[in-house]
């Protein structure tokens, strides 16, 4: 019996078109019938959903690539297709938008336009409570054409083996956001593997991968878990930014990691302890700074390279940020006036030596001329030690890549 369809939107004319099956379909003569949802799948840490990484985004553009390419030699036509879940129509129909905007030079625009009649759940943060802040579809497209026109990735010549094999916890659990900027995990004073299997890496494990991509200053923005001296000591600048787990940065701590980014001529690394809220948002910032990202365009590209990226309040500061990142990068035009105008002041950031590899004194600290860091610091600073939304997440992010093989 012929597949009876309730839908079919058309997204390449005569060859591409999206429709929404219960039951997978019967062969037919003609057509390309294709379906990730059992493929590609999405692992959640609380209740987020999408989309899908990058790697699970090149891998599915390079199999429509090539079945492209047959259907067009062959005279068939490709019908890609989900299950009526909500959630895995939006993760399907983004894989096949992102497509279109990196293989088929498609707008924004233009690649959701077929799907714009259609009711699609805006993608969550990775926490466990019920999110109102929307990221759509359509944000993810702009933030992936956004990232293309600024250089953030070749589609051409992006490398999916790397991409899975780096964002394993044990390989780093690390994640290239642009040539600038790294996200990382936080590394650990010693190395360990917990009887569950948890792998806790130390700086020494980064150090050679960052020496040859010519990472040239680590910034810390979680609580001291290693000496930064073992960085150093190797050549790699170390910056210490700490504010607490789940919050957003104080103006003076956003300043500093923009004015030491600015400042640095090689790719930054950046952590918490997970690398997803603070580092999200830190990184985020310098997006629409320097490249005009909107806030939801640099969250939805954010989550593309590290799902999980930018949580909770975290979403609304970057959109309360975005037009004064963006009026500070209209006054940033001249890079070699801010390098110059800079040095002393990153000079005095930078802990290079062993004599500066003392923490920084507290925040509430005498003689401490800083702003106070949130009244909830304290309270975060103990959680910091047990178990932070950071630990959670790695620990989550550990599990479910210990029952998934790509």
């Amino acid at each position: 019996m012929a597949t009876k369809l309730s839908m079919l939107i058309e997204f390449i004319p005569n060859y591409v078109y999206y429709t929404q099956l219960a039951v997978d379909p019967e062969p037919r003569e003609g057509l390309i019938y294709f379906c990730i949802d059992k493929k590609l799948q999405y692992n959640n840490f609380y209740l987020d959903f999408g989309p899908l990484s990058l790697g699970c985004t090149f891998q599915f553009c390079n199999v429509m690539n090539k079945m492209l390419a047959s259907a067009v030699q062959t005279k068939r036509k490709i019908y890609f297709y989900s299950s009526p879940d909500p959630k895995l129509r939006a993760n399907a129909v983004c894989l096949l938008g992102c497509w279109g905007v990196l293989f088929q030079g498609m707008a924004p625009e233009v690649a959701f336009t077929p799907f714009a009649s259609m009711a699609f759940p805006s993608f969550h943060d990775a926490s466990p409570v019920e999110c109102k802040y929307r990221l759509d579809i359509i944000d993810c497209l702009k933030g992936v054409a956004k990232a293309v026109q600024s250089g953030y990735v070749h589609p051409p010549t992006f490398d999916v083996h790397d991409y899975h094999h780096y964002e394993q916890v044990e390989n780093g659990d690390l994640t290239w956001i642009s040539p600038k900027f790294l996200a990382f995990a936080g590394p650990h004073d010693k190395y360990s593997v917990s009887p569950e299997g948890y792998v806790a890496l130390t700086p020494e494990h980064y150090i050679p991968y960052f020496k040859k991509k010519h990472v040239t200053l680590v910034v810390r923005l979680n609580e001291k878990m290693y000496d930064e001296r073992r960085f150093t000591r190797a050549g790699i600048a170390h910056l210490n930014l700490y504010y607490p787990d789940g919050t957003n940065p104080p103006e003076y701590i956003l300043k500093q990691f923009i004015d030491a980014c600015e400042a640095t001529s090689g790719a930054v690394a950046v952590h918490c302890k997970a690398g997803l809220g603070r580092t999200g948002t830190c990184i985020g910032a310098y997006m629409m700074k320097h490249h005009f990202f909107t806030a939801k365009e640099a969250i939805g590209w954010l989550r593309l390279c590290r799902p999980g990226s930018v949580i909770g309040p975290q979403q609304q500061y970057m959109d309360v940020i975005q037009p004064k990142m963006w009026q500070a990068g209209g006054k940033h035009d001249n890079r070699g006036i801010l390098e110059k105008a800079l040095p002393g002041v990153i000079a005095s950031m930078f802990t290079l030596r062993a004599p500066e590899a003392t923490p920084p004194p507290s925040p509430r600290s005498p003689g401490h001329t800083k702003p106070p860091l949130p009244k909830t610091s304290a309270v975060s600073s103990q959680k910091d030690k047990a178990g932070t939304q950071g630990d959670n997440l790695v620990r989550l992010k550990q599990t479910y890549q210990h029952h998934y093989v790509r």
